[in-house]
């Protein structure tokens, strides 16, 4: 699978995220709504068609894409235009799989939960518990706990958070586009970072790594990427597991990620229950 570039993929998860939690009466609900309501025509779209769309005006949607980390209103539209040109064939069957499952729609039953169960299996493996137990002691020894992630990984890392609080440990998972960023005042030296990246990519990680790092946290990377390595990072927790090939999606990935933070969860519950 082609590995993209944050901003190309994560951009349409942020939009997606304003207008589930957002409140309708909010502006930016409308702005973001009306986006994905008319996504084929924003990368031509001028600034002053898409505020009279959203009847504000030109300085309100510029002020908007600032807060989605773009330079400007080009910017996103050149992000936008990324995004629908890579989901164009979001899935791509081989020949061979394509004409098994028309001709029996359970073959793609079997495909899919056949790769999930051997990539489920690879992380089962690859896991050491002695590792678990250092990644649950360092959150139980740090101060605060902050967890990054990019599109499903912010609902994996939002999910774990809600299960850290029943064992009473707080953590924070961000789930706006720059709010990572946006929040590296309450991140110190007593801090932990949790980065969650399938494929890590070091264009990616090298920039968040050093901008995190200027605040002098603990930082963990977990990840699926054996190559990948960075010496601001304290601790790199990698696990097997395998990807499919036939969409730009995140598919075994995603669930393999969601598996490991829920035995980190239940392993740090064994090890300091209140």
């Amino acid at each position: 699978m082609a590995i993209r570039d944050y901003n190309e993929v994560d951009i349409l998860y942020t939009l997606m995220s304003f207008v589930n939690v957002s409140s309708v009466q909010d502006m930016y609900y409308t702005i973001a709504q009306t986006i994905l309501s008319h996504l084929d025509k924003i990368p031509d779209i001028s600034i002053n068609d898409l505020a009279d769309l959203c009847y504000t005006s030109p300085a309100t949607i510029s002020r908007f894409c600032k807060d989605l980390n773009c330079r400007n209103f080009a910017t996103f539209k050149k992000e936008i235009a990324i995004a629908i040109e890579l989901s164009k064939n979001e899935v791509h069957l081989s020949t061979k799989d394509e004409e098994a499952c028309i001709k029996n729609p359970d073959y793609l039953v079997d495909k899919m939960y056949g790769e999930a169960i051997e990539s489920l299996q690879m992380v089962q493996k690859s896991i050491n518990m002695h590792e678990i137990d250092k990644i649950c002691e360092m959150i139980y020894t740090s101060k605060s706990v902050h967890m990054i992630g990019y599109q499903f990984n912010k609902i994996i890392a939002n999910d774990f958070q809600m299960k850290m609080l029943k064992h009473r440990k707080m953590v924070y998972a961000f789930v706006e586009r720059g709010d990572e960023i946006g929040h590296l005042d309450i991140i110190d030296k007593d801090t932990l970072v949790m980065i969650i990246s399938v494929r890590a990519r070091a264009q990616l990680m090298d920039a968040l790594v050093k901008k995190v790092n200027e605040h002098h946290p603990k930082i963990i990377l977990l990840t699926m990427n054996k190559t990948y390595h960075n010496d601001l990072i304290d601790y790199i927790y990698c696990i097997d597991g395998s990807e499919s090939d036939y969409t730009e999606s995140s598919l075994q990935g995603t669930m393999n990620f969601l598996s490991l933070l829920n035995l980190i969860y239940v392993r740090y519950g064994l090890l300091y229950r209140k």
